[in-house]
């Protein structure tokens, strides 16, 4: 495991400065057969699980890591993947700070909760534009939508 968090640890820079994903990004990792957003989802590895890392690369792979789980080896965006201990796991989404669960996608819905800051969450898929999106989430049974920024995964060394 070591191999795992030193590569993990030491990825190129390159991979700090593309931060955000391509596709949305859900509380389970999804699994994919090649390093991008338009390769086929071949498994998904839920929040917390241990992963071996075989690699994480620059340039076209930018920031995704080739994984092993099981008996599935394939790509996740770097940014689910945080350390615990001599491990690395898919770190669970958590929200950043105090955020308004709402009904639907957008401000102009009612509240359902507010969410304390640092709860953990399961994140669905995400809609909107370039400057807002609206993530589908579901807090203690009660699914609404609350903004992207204010969702992070717990311990992850690169952005979502």
């Amino acid at each position: 495991m070591r191999k795992s968090l030193f590569h993990l640890a030491f990825v190129p820079a390159v991979l700090l400065a593309a931060g955000a994903l391509a596709a949305p990004v859900s509380s389970p990792a999804n699994v994919r057969s090649g390093p991008s957003a338009k390769w086929p989802v071949i498994a998904t590895i839920p929040a917390g699980a241990d992963v071996q890392v075989l690699n994480c690369g620059g340039g076209w792979k930018r920031d995704w890591c080739k994984v092993s789980y099981g008996q599935v080896s394939g790509y996740v965006a770097a940014g689910v993947l945080a350390p615990s201990g001599n491990n690395v796991v898919v770190a669970p989404v958590v929200t950043t700070e105090l955020a308004n669960l709402y009904k639907g996608p957008g401000a102009r819905y009612p509240v359902i909760v507010a969410v304390p800051g640092g709860s953990r969450v399961n994140q669905g898929g995400c809609v909107g534009g370039w400057q807002t999106r609206w993530c589908q989430v579901n807090y203690d049974g009660r699914v609404g939508y609350m903004m992207e920024n204010l969702l992070q995964r717990e311990g992850a060394l690169f952005p979502m």
